[in-house]
């Protein structure tokens, strides 16, 4: 029998549970105690796959680009003291940022996840992309093909607006339909059109949501969408939460989380589970006896509890005691120059014992490796038996022994999180991953060794190399080199916590009180 994945646990498949139109976001609904808009979850292009089609092993050229373009993403932006603090601004052009009229971010980009947005009246469907490392949310239309368009000729309910919060957008108003709270309504964003000869108008069409919780990496002068959310009533809580729960799929919340949902669907699934193999154990028992087992599957195991009998529990549960959303979250405060979800790792932990504290993270799902600084790479490897990294130019991956892959714990606040741990690999249609879910897959054909998921970047020291040899040669003291340090992307001794950590840990961000919340599911 087809092994039954964690991809039970996804939003679509509670289709299977309680048939009908929109159910998946129904249950998401049914466990909420004050207004949540949820927004189901995808990755574009489907889950990370680094492997040669038709068997297990790597493809390192292709793993090499994708770690040069997740660094580049953190390199649009530079630090500046702003009063008494030091605050993420995005660069100019004249520091390596992008043009100086083109927006951070790049839309319909594979790897990407988004959730679709309907905009207007009628509704027009367009995919709205995350992007942990900006605070801008807008809309924009080109001339390309490529990606989802939203059209204002199309909408009966666009209002023109003359304000220009950015150099190629407007600022006009239409209506939101938001899932799940049941609402629409009008609300005014940032509509993007970019210049003729701008290399913007052959980029793709679509929409992006910034969820970094600073007003210092907005390049729009706009408000940030959760905040006209809040002051419009349609949520009550300043925060958001990411729960991905495969590879490609997941769910963005806003102004709540998922966290019931997870729990009565991961209970689900592994009653799934027993039933599944209480019928294997029926079908044999039929064709060694040639009779039919009396009392079925309930004499092996007990019926599955209908989803719909759970949702009335946990509806009544809820008006009982109203728990707070607050409770069974290990919550961490932000730290850093202000701009990123960046805060402190306490501890990392291999096969029980603490290899690594007092580590700076910074939190991207749209990362999709563990990135990890030199120093703090080789220590966790020299924890790993058998480890060892690869020759130039793939320096920055290590191999393991494919059948002994590190038992990985992040600690959070006193609290340790699974890390990427499991025996089975990830499923493709054509192979199945040895060295389970901390590989990123076989070496070669035929090896025993595995490319891990923690993966060394230099970031940041690149920049502040060229930082001094610039100051030196133009005959400047220490000033001028701190200087230039600030104007690099502070990456240096930082890690970046991508996608493989929230798969098993939910995330909610508080933006008032800007902290992290981490859960295990």
């Amino acid at each position: 029998m087809r092994h039954i994945s964690s991809a039970l646990l996804s939003v679509s498949s509670l289709v299977a549970f309680i048939p009908g139109i929109n159910c998946a976001q129904t249950v998401l609904k049914s466990f909420d105690n004050a207004p949540v808009v949820h927004f189901t979850l995808a990755r574009r292009g489907g889950t990370f796959e680094a492997t040669v089609p038709g068997n297990d092993s790597v493809e390192m050229d292709f793993l090499l680009q994708q770690l040069e373009r997740a660094e580049a993403r953190f390199n649009l932006t530079r630090r500046e003291v702003k009063g008494n603090k030091l605050v993420r601004k995005a660069k100019s052009k004249a520091l390596g940022g992008k043009d100086d009229d083109e927006l951070m971010g790049r839309l319909a980009s594979n790897g990407t996840w988004f959730a679709r947005l309907k905009l207007g009246e009628p509704p027009q469907a367009i995919d709205l992309d995350l992007n942990m490392l900006t605070s801008d949310f807008f809309v924009r239309h080109t001339t390309s093909h490529a990606g989802t368009r939203y059209d204002d000729l199309f909408s009966q309910s666009f209002v023109k607006s003359n304000q220009h919060p950015y150099r190629s957008c407007t600022l006009p108003t239409d209506v939101f339909h938001l899932p799940t709270v049941d609402t629409s309504i009008p609300l005014p964003f940032a509509y993007c059109r970019p210049l003729k000869g701008s290399q913007d108008t052959l980029q793709a069409s679509g929409s992006m949501l910034g969820l970094a919780p600073s007003k210092h990496l907005r390049q729009i002068d706009t408000t940030f969408l959760l905040h006209q959310l809040l002051k419009e009533g349609v949520v009550e809580r300043p925060i958001f939460s990411l729960m991905l729960v495969s590879g490609n799929e997941g769910v963005l919340s806003i102004g709540g989380t998922g966290a019931q949902a997870a729990e009565i669907v991961s209970k689900q699934t592994a009653d799934q589970l027993d039933r599944a193999g209480a019928q294997e154990k029926i079908n044999a028992f039929t064709a060694e006896n040639g009779k039919t087992l009396e009392g079925g599957t309930n004499s092996l195991v007990k019926a599955i509890t209908p989803v719909e009998k759970i949702i009335l529990h946990k509806r009544t549960e809820a008006k009982a005691r109203q728990a707070d959303w607050k409770e069974g979250w290990t919550w961490s405060k932000v730290q850093g120059a202000e701009g990123w979800w960046q805060t402190l790792m306490q501890g990392v932990w291999v096969g029980g014992s603490r290899v690594l504290q007092n580590q700076a993270a910074v939190i991207d799902i749209n990362t999709p490796f563990i990135l990890a600084p030199p120093l703090a790479v080789k220590t966790f490897y020299a924890a790993v038996a058998g480890s060892r990294p690869l020759d130039p130019p793939y320096s920055n991956f290590y191999v393991f022994p494919c059948m002994n892959p590190p038992s990985t714990e992040f600690e959070f606040q006193g609290t340790r999180f699974p890390a990427m741990q499991g025996g089975r690999g990830m499923e493709y249609a054509s192979a199945i991953i040895p060295g389970g879910k901390f590989s990123l897959g076989r070496l070669k054909h035929g090896s025993g060794y595995c490319v891990g998921a923690i993966v060394e970047t230099r970031m940041g020291l690149k920049e502040e190399k060229e930082g001094m040899t610039g100051s030196s040669k133009q005959g400047v003291g220490s000033a001028a080199a701190s200087v230039r340090s600030q104007a690099g992307n502070g990456m240096r001794d930082v890690w970046v916590i991508g996608e493989r950590f929230f798969r098993g840990v939910g995330g909610v961000f508080d933006v008032q009180e800007k902290r992290i919340g981490f859960r295990a599911y």
